[in-house]
This record gives structure tokens, sequence and C-alpha cells, in this order.
């Protein structure tokens, strides 16, 4: 099912700006673009796409509902930005924080587009 979310055109505008000028110093344009990632986030978005890789890698550390556990976080009460800026720094094999490994391993098979999709589906899904 696609699904559009329009509402979130404007933050995603600030937000890819903010956080390309926060990142001035990634070792290159291409390891650190948020900008392709918030164009397909305004567009339509595949939620079920995005359930499967919720489902299949996601869940079993931040909870059904995206609800965190242990040292997992709540990932469900992020925004959309804030979520697809985390996933595109682990993708690129970034470190920071104590499950960096783990999310390296599962952010590095995600292309843009399901990028895109998670980041709206795990920010709206479970209101």
């Amino acid at each position: 099912m696609l699904r559009p979310f329009a509402f979130a055109a404007p933050f995603v505008l600030l937000a890819s700006a903010a956080l390309s000028d926060s990142h001035a110093t990634a070792e290159s344009e291409d390891a650190f673009d948020l900008g392709e990632i918030a164009v397909l986030m305004e567009a339509e978005t595949d939620s079920e796409a995005a359930e499967k890789i919720f489902r299949k890698s996601c869940r079993a550390c931040h909870g059904n509902k995206g609800q965190g556990a242990s040292s997992y976080p709540n990932i469900a009460e992020l925004e959309p930005e804030y979520v697809a800026e985390k996933l595109i720094r682990y993708r690129d094999g970034e470190k920071f924080g104590p499950n960096s490994v783990l999310m390296i391993q599962h952010a590095k098979k995600l292309s843009d587009e399901d990028i895109a999709n998670l980041a709206i589906y795990v920010t709206s899904a479970f209101e």
C-alpha cells in the first residue's frame, strides 16, 4: 500500500539543509546524502515494504511497536528525518553509540528508498 506523507515535506527540506551543513566534514558528498532520501520521503512511501524490513531487521531489538527495550532506543517517537539520517550514517559504516556494529550490519543492505520508507513507517505506524 502506498501512502503519501506530504505533511513532512517542509520538515524534510529544513532537516536536509541543516544536516548537510552539520556534516560538512564528511569524507565525501556521497557518504552522507540526506537530500536524495528527503525527496523520496516527500513522495509516496511503500509501507508494506517498510513493514517487511521492520519485522525482519528492527523489531527483535526495538520492539514490536518500535518502543525500544534495554539498550535499544524507542524509534517510534523520533522524527523521520532523524531516523533517515542515522540509517544513512550506519549504512556508510559510521560507528557511534553502543549498538553501531549491529546497526551497520542491518543498514548496509538498505537502499535510499528502503531508508525513506522505513523512516516514515517507524515514526508513524504505531500511533
